[in-house]
C-alpha cells in the first residue's frame, strides 16, 4: 500500500468539531480510574473498533465509553499485553483517519511516541505496514523518526526490508540518518535495500547519502556491496560502483574486499564485474595475506580462478603476502584435486611445480604437511615434479612424511609415506651434514613413542591372540562331526576319510600355535623398554595375520565338510571362506608393503 492515497478528511467538519468539543467536555469530568479486568475488556473492545477501520464508528464507541465508564484520558492510557497503545494499533491499519482523531484530542504528541515491549513505536508499526499517511501524521510527534526498537531498527530499517519505496523517501526527506545506522543483526537500510533486492530504494538511499555528504567511513554494520556479493545482485553492484565507489573499499571481518568473496562463492559475473571495474583489487590481501585468487583455490572455485588468471597471467608474482606461496601451494594445502590438476597440466604454470614459499615448502611439502593424499598422488605422477628438493629445514617430502608418522601413527600418514616411497620420493642427505635445529644426533634425538601408548597395542593384540588360541584349542577337541563310539574306530574322528577334514585339522593347527606364539612374544615385551617393544611390535603382526587367516579357513573347511551332502549351503561356505582368504591375503600385502619408520 506504498504508492496509496488515504484520505484524512474523517467526515463533515461540523460533525467533527461538535464531536470533538463533546469528547473534551468527557475528559475535563473527574472519573475513578478503571480496574485492571475493566482495561482488559475496553482494549478489546477499542482494538475491535480500530481494526474495523471505520472512523465514525469508532468515534462513536469512544464517546460512548467515555460518557458511561472511564475518561477520555484512562481509554488513551489503555495498553495491550504486549505494551501496544490504540497508536500502535491505529497505525498498523490502511485507513489513517481514526490515528488523526487520536492525535486531534491527545494533549501531548509525545504520546504518539511511547514503545511497546518490543521497542516499537506507532512510527516502526506504519513503517512495517506501509501506511504512508499514518506515519506522515506521526512524524509530526518529536524525534520519533530516530528511534530504535530493541531489535535496532528504526521506522527506516523496517520501510526498506518491506520494500517501501514512497515511505522510505518520505522518512529521508523528514530528516532519518539512519541511512547508515545498523541493527542488531549489523544490517544498515543500505544493506537491508541490497538483501531485498530493490533497486529503486537502493537509488533512494544513495541520493540521500549524497544530498547530506554522509562519508563512507560512517558506514556500520556488514558492508553493502559484501551483501550484494552474498545475494549476487550485479544490477546493484553496478549502481554503486557509479554513485558511491568509496563503498568498494570496506573490508569484512576478515579483511577481505568483495572481490574475495566473489573468488570464495565462485560468483563468476561478479569477480569479471569487480576485476575489470576495481583492478586493484585483485592485489589486495585479506587478514591470511590470500589474494583474492587463492581465495579461489582454497575453495576449489576453478571457474573464478581462471577468470582472475586471465587478468594477470604471470602467476608467479601472486604470491601470499604472508607466507609467499603461489596458487599451487594453495590449492595443494587445502586439498583442492581439480584446481591442481588444471595448474599442472597448464603449460603456462608449470615454473609454479617446483615453487617453494618462505619456508622453502613446494607444493609436494605442502600437500604432505597437510596430509593430502588425492593432491599428493596428483603431484608425483606429473612429469617435472622433484621430490628431491629440500626445505629450509633440509628435509624433502619423504622425510616430512616421516615426520609426521612418527607424530601420529595413523593410517593416513603410512598412505602419504607410501605414495611418496612408490614414486622414488629420497630422504634428505643434507641433513646430517649441516644438522639444522632439531636434528642433533644426541641433542635432539627423536622421543620413542610413549610406553603407555605402545602397552595398550599389546594389550589389544594380546587380548585377540588369546581368544583365536582359546577358540582353535577348543575346535580341536571338538571335531566337526564328532567321534566314533563303536569299536574298532572308538575315539576317532567319524570325518578322518574326507579331504576337506585334513584342510580343517591343519589349518586350526596352523592357527592355534601362530596365536600362541603372538601370546608369548606380547608376554615377553611387558619386560622391555620404549624401543625394544617397538621393535617386538612388529614381530607380533605376521602371526596373528597367519592365525585369523588360518581360522578363518578351518571355520570354511569344518562347515564344508559337515554340509557336504547339501550341495548348494556347502558350496556358499566354500565361496565366502575363499573370500575372506583373499580379502586378509590382500591385507597383509598392502600391511607389508607400507615402510616401515625409520
Amino acid at each position: 500500500m506504498d504508492g496509496d492515497h488515504v484520505s484524512i478528511n474523517i467526515g463533515n467538519h461540523e460533525i467533527w468539531e461538535r464531536r470533538r468539543a463533546g469528547l473534551k467536555a468527557l475528559e475535563s469530568v473527574n472519573r475513578t480510574p478503571p480496574l485492571a479486568e475493566l482495561k482488559f475488556l475496553m482494549y478489546l473492545l477499542f482494538r475491535a473498533a480500530i481494526k474495523e477501520g471505520n472512523v465514525d464508528k469508532f468515534i462513536e464507541t469512544l464517546e460512548k465509553n467515555s460518557g458511561e465508564q472511564v475518561s477520555l484520558s484512562d481509554i488513551i492510557n489503555i495498553h495491550g499485553p504486549s505494551g501496544n497503545s490504540l497508536f500502535h494499533i491505529a497505525a498498523g491499519i490502511e485507513n489513517a483517519d481514526i490515528l488523526e482523531a487520536l492525535l486531534e484530542v491527545i494533549p501531548d504528541k509525545r504520546l504518539a511516541t511511547e514503545a511497546n515491549y518490543r521497542g516499537d513505536t506507532a512510527l516502526h508499526i506504519a513503517a512495517r505496514a506501509g501506511g504512508f499517511h499514518s506515519a506522515e501524521l506521526l512524524l509530526g510527534c518529536g524525534s520519533i523518526v530516530h528511534m530504535a526498537n530493541d531489535a535496532g531498527n528504526t521506522a527506516l530499517h523496517e520501510a526498506v526490508k518491506n520494500g517501501y519505496s514512497r515511505l522510505t523517501s518520505l522518512l529521508l526527506s523528514r530528516g532519518s540518518r539512519a541511512v547508515y545506522q545498523e541493527n542488531k543483526e549489523s544490517k544498515c537500510p543500505l544493506y537491508l535495500a541490497v538483501e531485498t533486492g530493490n533497486l529503486e530504494i537502493l537509488k533512494l538511499l544513495m541520493e540521500a547519502m549524497d544530498k547530506n555528504q554522509v562519508p563512507w567511513s560512517r558506514m556500520q554494520g556488514m558492508s553493502p556491496v559484501h551483501g550484494a556479493v552474498v545475494h549476487q545482485r550485479l544490477e546493484m553492484l553496478k549502481e554503486m560502483s557509479e554513485r558511491k565507489g568509496e563503498l568498494f573499499q570496506l573490508k569484512d571481518a576478515q579483511w577481505g574486499t568483495p572481490l574475495h568473496l566473489a573468488s570464495s562463492m565462485n560468483y563468476v559475473d561478479g569477480v569479471e564485474f569487480l576485476v575489470h571495474k576495481f583492478a586493484w583489487s585483485a592485489f589486495e590481501g585479506d587478514e591470511e595475506g590470500y589474494l583474492p585468487i587463492h581465495v579461489a583455490c582454497k575453495m576449489g572455485q576453478l571457474e573464478t580462478m581462471k577468470v582472475l588468471l586471465e587478468h594477470w597471467p604471470d602467476a608467479e608474482e601472486l604470491l601470499n603476502l604472508k607466507e609467499g606461496q603461489n596458487i599451487l601451494h594453495v590449492a595443494a594445502k587445502y586439498g583442492r584435486p581439480k584446481v591442481v590438476e588444471y595448474i599442472l597440466n597448464n603449460f603456462h604454470l608449470k615454473t609454479l611445480r617446483n615453487d617453494k614459499d618462505k619456508e622453502g615448502n613446494t607444493p609436494a611439502h605442502v600437500a604432505t604437511l597437510q596430509l593430502q593424499e588425492d593432491v599428493l598422488i596428483e603431484l608425483v605422477k606429473t612429469y617435472g615434479i622433484d621430490l628431491h628438493l629440500v626445505n629450509n629445514g633440509n628435509m624433502t617430502a619423504l622425510d616430512l612424511a616421516y615426520e609426521q608418522w612418527e607424530k601420529n601413527d595413523g593410517g593416513l600418514e603410512r598412505t602419504v609415506c607410501a605414495a611418496l616411497v612408490a614414486a622414488g620420493a629420497p630422504r634428505s642427505v643434507y641433513k646430517e651434514i649441516c644438522l639444522p635445529k632439531g636434528l642433533h644426533p644426541v641433542r635432539d634425538m627423536k622421543k620413542p613413542p610413549p610406553l603407555d601408548k605402545q602397552k595398550d597395542v599389546a594389550n589389544s593384540r594380546m587380548v585377540v591372540a588369546t581368544l583365536i588360541a582359546a577358540m582353535t584349542f577348543a575346535a580341536g577337541f571338538s571335531v566337526p562331526g564328532g567321534y566314533n563310539s563303536s569299536e574298532p574306530d572308538a575315539g576317532i574322528a567319524t570325518l578322518l576319510s574326507k579331504s576337506m577334514y585334513d584342510v580343517f585339522v591343519i589349518c586350526n593347527t596352523i592357527a592355534l600355535y601362530s596365536s600362541i606364539i603372538a601370546v608369548v612374544i606380547l608376554l615377553l615385551a611387558q619386560l622391555l623398554s620404549s624401543r625394544q617393544m617397538r621393535f617386538v611390535l612388529k614381530k607380533t603382526r605376521l602371526p596373528l595375520v597367519i592365525s585369523l587367516t588360518t581360522m578363518s579357513v578351518a571355520f570354511m573347511a569344518g562347515v564344508y565338510v559337515t554340509t557336504s551332502k547339501r550341495i548348494w549351503i556347502a558350496i556358499v561356505a566354500l565361496i565366502c571362506g575363499i573370500t575372506a582368504f583373499f580379502v586378509i591375503l590382500s591385507l597383509l600385502i598392502v600391511l607389508y608393503n607400507i615402510p616401515c619408520k625409520s
